[in-house]
Parts: structure tokens; C-alpha cells; sequence
């Protein structure tokens, strides 16, 4: 398990970097306002993806073991074409970004949706590893193809941006349906077979995504606020601060990645309670401490990596890391409760957060620009995870001190991280 674990924390690390660095690029030859507009891009097509997940999410990671994959992976790639489908004229109607990047939007955005629904399968079957490679693959794709266009002035421009996502998402889904094929074998298209589970997939789905769909929100609704409020150059600067502070979760989504996949696959409910409260703990402590380096980090230093114009960075950071620190409660309890099936705890959890979201974003926006966005939504994080800490309090009958990090816990990590190391070394000596 721990395996796993690292391997995901190294291949979401290198994705992280890399994600980094195209934020770098973005925000040194587009400025705030371009940053700004691709932030808009890329959270629309992220807010189509979870809409097109209710049927092909996360909840393929519980089905797979119950069903044969061709039942459900022809369900969920029609689902995402027909959400696809629905989301043009949606767009059009709202215009939530520039008219010309719409139709490409709602294009790439089944292309990802498939590409995800490939990646989802192959978690489902704890091929964790063959996941993370293809995941990685995206923003690395991306980098390459932003370093040659932005070489031409003339092609230092959004739309490159575009182009970047098409070869990334569609490259990732060709290799994950290259995966999936040689692990589950040809695809079955009995559409009367595929009807007799589509039910428990919408049923699941639902619930399972719809906390999602609202945890989503939470997350970024901020950044249409902010657009209408302070324009694009308010969205850049906020989207750069939530892509390094959020970067923490790396440590608690490759742990849970792993830890939804194993309780999953068991039955045993005590096991599971008790792996997840010493995964929230190691998760919590390690996210401290890189917090406490980001929050130390001088102005001078974010502006010198996205350029002049960025300097209200700092600020985002400072207002987020209470809630994404706490967040990780959320994280690890949530995928504990998705793991039994119980996604309905996690869609009321959710649904609390994005309404305290909501509240505060009218509120404090509009007067305190990016420290007012980031301020609500770590609000919104801290009400998600403490609805989910009483739900799972009151199911295991854990008393509240066994969440807190103890000596015993620290020697336990110790130990088993050496255990790892010996175990590592002595399989390089052979």
C-alpha cells in the first residue's frame, strides 16, 4: 500500500511541477488577464467534466469490482458525449467565457471526460500505477506544446493554450483506452446488457457526483465572482495563489486515491475506519508543514516566477491555508465514506460548504477582491469538512482524541517509513 501511496504522490508531485510551470508560462507571456481567461477555460471544462461524472466518475472505482467493465463503460461514454452536448448551448446562453473559446470547450471537454472515465477504470482494477502515468502524461503534453508555440510572438496567445489541450487530452485517452483494452480485454456492446446496470450507475452516480458537482462549486465559483466583480486580472492572480496552496492536497489525494481503491475492494468496516483516521493524521501533519513553507515565502518570490502584476498572490495564500489545511479531513473521511458506497454523507457535507460558499462570496468579494474569495472559500472548506468529521463520528463511535496526532503516531510513521526504506534497499541489493 505504501508502494502505491508513493507512487502516486511522486507521479501527482511531477504533474504538480509541471502544472506549475505552465502557470509560469501562462502568467509571464499572457499577464494576469490572459491567466485570467485560461483559468476561466480550464474551470469550465473541469465543471463540465463533473456533470459528465455522474455517471463515469468516481463511482466506476466501487462498480468495477461488482460489474464486467464493458457494462459500464459504454454507459458512461455515451453519458459524456450527451453532457458535452447539452453544455454548448448552455455556454452560449451564459457566457461565462469569451464566445470564441466556447465551441472548443465543450470539444475538449469530452475528450477529457473520456480520457478520465479510462483512468477511472483502471484505478477501479488498482492498476494505480498505469493511472498516474497516463495522468501525468496531460500537463506534460501541455508544457511541451506552450515552450514551442510561445517561441513566436505571434503564437503567444490563448488560443495556443487550446491547442495544447486538444493533443494533451487526446494523446492521454488513446493511451489510457490502450490500457484498458489490455487489462479488461474488447469492449461488449450488448446495449441489454449494459441497461441492467445503468440504473445502479445513475443511482450511485448521483449521489456519489453530485457532492462533488457541489464541492466543485465551492472551489470555483470564486473565479466567476471575482470576473464579474474585478475583471480577468483579479482571476489570474487568485487562480496562480489556489494552484500552490492547493498544491498541499497532493498529499492527501495520493493517499486517498489509494485508500478509496483498497476500502473498496473490503468488507470490513473497522479496518477501514481505522486506516482512514491514521491515513487523516499522517495526511494533516505532512500538509502542515508544507503550508508553513508557502506561508513564509516572501512576495518577491511569487513575483518572480509569474512576473509583475502577480504581488496579490501572497494575499490568496494567506487567506486560503486554514481551509485547505483542514480540508484534509474532508479529503480522507470523504473518500472513506465513498469507498462503502455511502456517497450521499458526502453530498450533504458538500452541499453545507457550497451554500456557506455561496453567502460569503456575495459578501466578501465584492469589497475584498482575491482576499475576500479566498477568505469565503475557507470558510466553505472548514463547514465541509467539520460536517463530514461528525458524520463519521457518529457512524465509527471513535471518540474526537483519536484524530489527534499523538508520540505513538510519530513512531509508528517512523517505523514504518524505515520499514519501507529496508525494505526498498534490501530489493535494489537483490
Amino acid at each position: 500500500m505504501i508502494n502505491k501511496i508513493l507512487n502516486t504522490f511522486t507521479t501527482r508531485s511531477i504533474a504538480a511541477i509541471v502544472n506549475l510551470l505552465i502557470a509560469v508560462v501562462l502568467s509571464q507571456y499572457l499577464g494576469p488577464a490572459g491567466k485570467g481567461q485560461q483559468g476561466l477555460i480550464i474551470t469550465t471544462i473541469a465543471f463540465i467534466l463533473v456533470f459528465s461524472n455522474l455517471v463515469g466518475g468516481a463511482t466506476l472505482v466501487y462498480l468495477v469490482p461488482r460489474y464486467p467493465y464493458s457494462k459500464l463503460i459504454v454507459p458512461s461514454y455515451i453519458w459524456s458525449l450527451i453532457i458535452s452536448a447539452i453544455s454548448l448551448p448552455v455556454l452560449l446562453l451564459i457566457r461565462v467565457i469569451p464566445s470564441e473559446y466556447i465551441l472548443h470547450v465543450s470539444i475538449l471537454s469530452v475528450i477529457n471526460s473520456f480520457a478520465s472515465i479510462n483512468m477511472t477504470l483502471l484505478i477501479g482494477k488498482e492498476k494505480i500505477r498505469t493511472a498516474n502515468l497516463i495522468a501525468v502524461l496531460q500537463p506534460i503534453i501541455i508544457i511541451l506544446v506552450l515552450v514551442f508555440f510561445f517561441a513566436v510572438p505571434e503564437k503567444q496567445d490563448v488560443q495556443s493554450y487550446i491547442i495544447a489541450l486538444y493533443l494533451a487530452f487526446f494523446i492521454s485517452w488513446f493511451i489510457g483506452a490502450l490500457a484498458v483494452i489490455k487489462v479488461f480485454g474488447k469492449i461488449g456492446l450488448g446495449m441489454k446488457e449494459n441497461l441492467s446496470v445503468v440504473n445502479d450507475m445513475f443511482r450511485l452516480g448521483f449521489m456519489n457526483q453530485l457532492a462533488h458537482i457541489t464541492q466543485f462549486m465551492s472551489f470555483r465559483l470564486s473565479y466567476y465572482f471575482l470576473d464579474i466583480y474585478h475583471g480577468a486580472d483579479s482571476v489570474g492572480v487568485y487562480s496562480n495563489g489556489v494552484s500552490i496552496i492547493e498544491s498541499i492536497w497532493l498529499v492527501g489525494k495520493s493517499i486517498s486515491l489509494v485508500q478509496y481503491a483498497r476500502i473498496a475492494n473490503t468488507d470490513d468496516n473497522a479496518y477501514a475506519q481505522d486506516l482512514s483516521i491514521h491515513l487523516l493524521k499522517a495526511s494533516f501533519l505532512i500538509s502542515l508543514l508544507a503550508i508553513i513553507l508557502m506561508v513564509v515565502l516572501p512576495v518577491s518570490f511569487y513575483t518572480f516566477i509569474f512576473g509583475q502584476g502577480f504581488e496579490g498572490i501572497k494575499i490568496g495564500i494567506y487567506a486560503l491555508a486554514p481551509g485547505v489545511l483542514v480540508y484534509n479531513i474532508s479529503i480522507i473521511l470523504g473518500h472513506y465514506f465513498s469507498g462503502c458506497g455511502k456517497y450521499h454523507i458526502n453530498t450533504i457535507s458538500s452541499t453545507i460548504g457550497l451554500i456557506i460558499a455561496i453567502l460569503c462570496y456575495v459578501l466578501l468579494i465584492p469589497d475584498y477582491d482575491i482576499a475576500g474569495a479566498g477568505l469565503a472559500t475557507s470558510i466553505s472548506y472548514a463547514a465541509t469538512s467539520l460536517s463530514i468529521l461528525i458524520f463519521f463520528l457518529a457512524e465509527s463511535r471513535k471518540p474526537a482524541r483519536s484524530f489527534f496526532i499523538n508520540g505513538k503516531d510519530i513512531l509508528m510513521y517512523y517505523t514504518e517509513a524505515r520499514k519501507f526504506l529496508f525494505e526498498k534497499q534490501n530489493r535494489e541489493e537483490s
